[in-house]
């Protein structure tokens, strides 16, 4: 996403003449791609700056080279080819060793990880990398990678190899411009064509993110804008009316642009049909006008703090990510650190300007070549005043992280999420777990915490303790339509009672069943060390861990043997994680968890369970997890279950941009049926940072009892 600049930008300074408002364009779009990656609020759009700096490449190569034709009628192609090596290769290298650097220093576990993408980096193939290994710009679990936004210079790299070569046989055998131009164009919309074809509603959009066949329909139209618009040939000496409309066009352009960066969601069908084609050409316009030397709005984008910002977008770009990731605790359930952000974007300021100082302009002007003189004369001298900067910078970076790792160093050191068990006949899931995307649930290994059975927290807290905690925070109207019973449906079989051996013999039941009728919904075994700590703890005497005998948690009134036999819950790998909780306090209820598991799947498990009769009167839905959906989605499922006489829809705390997109959702349709309701497991968990293993997502024994605690409420409410 990068960009050639600066007042000595190349691709400016060879034209002969510098546009210090393009450079205030790639200011703005740096600036609203950090904002996105803050999770901002206010920029849910901020990705599309990527889109912006492709149409900016597109325009300034396209005008470099097409000026260069001009002049001589041919291209040095090699010459082309090792300038933009030049210019791209050392920051980034830099970038990628000092990384790697810091990880052995700090985090050595990630290193082998990040083989593939730094390989596919160097290559500038990272993008067709992270496509064919199904790596997920939007949903992914686990620490992100620091390597995450390099996919968009892969992009733009294999425009530079492909483009020049294909432009310059236009230029010779199309000399005229119309015909390159609708070329051109031609190109565009295959490229738009492709990536609205790609798109499927409701599922994971990277690959059309991603891919360069549909994304390179912005750099086309930029290249476009330069064969009909060359900045060479534009004069300042027009009238006043004209730079009235020329300044108006590009300001409505501008304004608009923003608008998508403050309006759009990466989740939403119109920006992948359509809405990144009306960026780009919005972006086109605006171009146009910045380039022009009569301009005033020309002048004002390039004011000098956005001037100084544009000229080094590039190592911006580059560094914000890393600097963000690396300092950024994982578990982070509180609101945004204010003072973190502000150092976060201080040091990637700093080791930006760096860049730009010591290795991107010094290249540029022939340092490699007079370094390469001075170690062949051995006269190679360090100048003290590039040292102290660079050991400044160093310093900045090293006190940032150190503050960002004060958050993160406690949850670190927390056992691993507990492998979820869910045991009984009604109770469905897929052994092992190790289909979800870098989750410490894809290990297979149970933590100390859960090797004893049901995990330490349900002996070492009372479950009386939970209920009241959960009764205190449970909005009042969270079940206000529930009535008891279960007179709506008679489910073709009754789940058993799961206690001791039958439950081990129920769960192994019920895991031939869904290998025998093909449903790809699973099911955990239950370990037999488990229904002993049960026993255990519920026989007289035994040491639970608490001063008095506590009962579990349960409405008034209920009955504790069949409380759950009106319940069925639905979900991903985080109602897994609350399952063994959940059988404890609701016996009989049934459970369909799966890892990975998408709101889009959830259709089919309903219909599945409808045919099974395990479809029950109270249903819980705990999707949202692995990625967002639409409304579209969510209704069609509702009214599915309009039947049914309550829905609980259990919104989700998970540090990725879609948690804000599903919970929002989940709000707007629930409003439209009067048997759903939204169980804010957001508020709930918001500082509770404890509940958490390192993925900020999967539940640890506590967590996940109290979890289940509040869906307990929410049913018996």
């Amino acid at each position: 996403m990068i960009k050639k600049t600066t007042a000595t930008s190349e691709p400016l300074a060879r034209t002969g003449r510098y546009m210090p408002g393009i450079d205030g364009l790639r200011a703005l779009a740096v600036l609203a791609v950090i904002a996105y990656h803050f999770n901002l609020d206010w920029a849910p759009g901020g990705f599309l700056g990527v889109g912006v700096f492709f149409v900016l490449s597109g325009y300034l190569i396209t005008d470099q080279i097409i000026h260069k034709w001009k002049r001589s009628k041919r291209l040095a192609l090699k010459d082309f080819w090792l300038r933009r090596a030049r210019r791209l290769l050392p920051a980034m290298l830099t970038m990628l060793l000092l990384v790697l650097a810091w990880l052995l220093l700090v985090d050595k576990s990630r290193l082998l990880s990040l083989k593939g993408e730094v390989l596919s980096t160097v290559f500038y193939t990272n993008n067709w990398w992270l496509i064919f290994h199904d790596v997920s710009y939007f949903e992914s679990f686990g620490p992100s990678s620091p390597l995450g936004h390099l996919w968009s210079l892969a992009i733009e790299e294999q425009f530079y190899l492909i483009w020049p070569l294909a432009l310059a046989l236009g230029l010779r055998f199309f000399p005229q411009r119309g015909k390159l131009l609708l070329l051109t164009l031609t190109g565009a919309a295959l490229s738009a064509f492709a990536m609205s074809l790609l798109f499927q509603p409701g599922a994971d959009p990277s690959r059309v993110y991603y891919g360069t066949d549909t994304r390179s329909f912005a750099l086309l139209i930029g290249a476009a804008l330069a064969i009909v618009w060359p900045s060479q040939r534009l004069t300042s000496q027009i009238s006043s009316k004209t730079r009235l409309m020329l300044d108006s066009t590009g300001g409505f352009g501008l304004v608009l642009i923003l608008l998508m960066m403050g309006q759009m969601s990466e989740y939403e069908s119109f920006v992948y049909r359509g809405g990144l084609v009306l960026l780009s050409v919005l972006t086109a316009i605006v171009v146009a006008v910045l380039a022009h030397p009569a301009s005033r709005l020309g002048k004002l984008m390039g004011c000098k703090p956005l001037r100084w910002i544009g000229v080094r977008s590039y190592g911006i770009y580059l560094w914000h990510y890393p600097v963000i990731v690396l300092t950024s605790p994982v578990v982070d359930t509180g609101d945004i650190d204010v003072l973190r952000v502000v150092l976060q974007i201080g040091a990637s300021l700093v080791l930006a300007a760096l860049s730009w100082k010591f290795i991107e302009e010094p290249i540029l002007h022939g340092a490699l070549g007079k370094l390469w003189a001075r170690v062949r004369t051995g006269s190679l001298e360090l100048k003290k005043r590039r040292i102290l900067f660079v050991s400044i910078g160093l310093v900045f970076l090293v006190c940032v992280s150190f503050y960002g790792s004060l958050k993160q160093s406690s949850y670190l050191l927390a056992a691993d999420p507990i492998v979820q068990l869910a045991g009984n006949g009604s109770v469905n899931s897929q052994h092992p777990l190790i289909q979800e995307e870098t989750s410490d649930e894809a290990t297979g290994e149970v933590p100390k915490g859960a090797s004893e059975g049901v995990p330490k927290g349900i002996a070492k807290e009372s479950s009386r303790g939970i209920a009241k905690e959960a009764s205190k925070e449970v909005p009042k109207g969270i079940a206000e339509e529930t009535t008891e019973g279960d007179s709506n449906e008679v489910p073709k079989e009754t789940p058993k009672e799961t206690t001791g051996e039958a439950e081990v013999d129920a769960s192994a039941e019920a895991s031939e069943e869904a290998s025998t009728d093909g449903t790809d919904v699973a099911v955990e075994d239950t370990p037999e060390d488990a229904t002993e700590a049960t026993q255990q703890e519920t026989q007289p005497g035994s040491d639970s861990g608490t001063a008095e005998k506590e009962e579990p948690l349960q409405k008034p009134g209920a009955s504790n043997t069949d409380s759950g036999k009106g319940v069925t819950a639905i979900g991903d790998s985080v109602i897994l994680d609350a399952a063994p909780f959940l059988e404890k306090l609701l016996p009989g209820i049934v459970i369909d968890g799966k890892v990975g598991r998408q709101m889009s799947q959830a259709q089919e498990v309903v219909d599945q369970l409808k045919s099974e009769g395990k479809l029950k009167s109270h249903v819980i839905i705990e999707l949202g997890t692995n990625g967002a959906f639409t409304a579209k989605q969510l209704g069609k499922l509702l009214d599915s279950l309009s039947e049914v006489q309550q829905v609980i829809l259990v919104n989700t705390r998970v540090p990725r941009k879609w948690q804000d997109t599903v919970n929002s959702t989940l709000k707007k349709v629930a409003a439209d049926f009067p048997n759903a309701a939204i169980l804010d497991w957001y508020s709930f968990s918001e500082g509770k940072e404890d509940f958490f293993s390192k993925d900020g997502v999967h539940l640890k024994s506590e967590g996940a009892e109290f979890y289940a605690s509040l869906l307990t409420e929410a049913v018996q409410d």
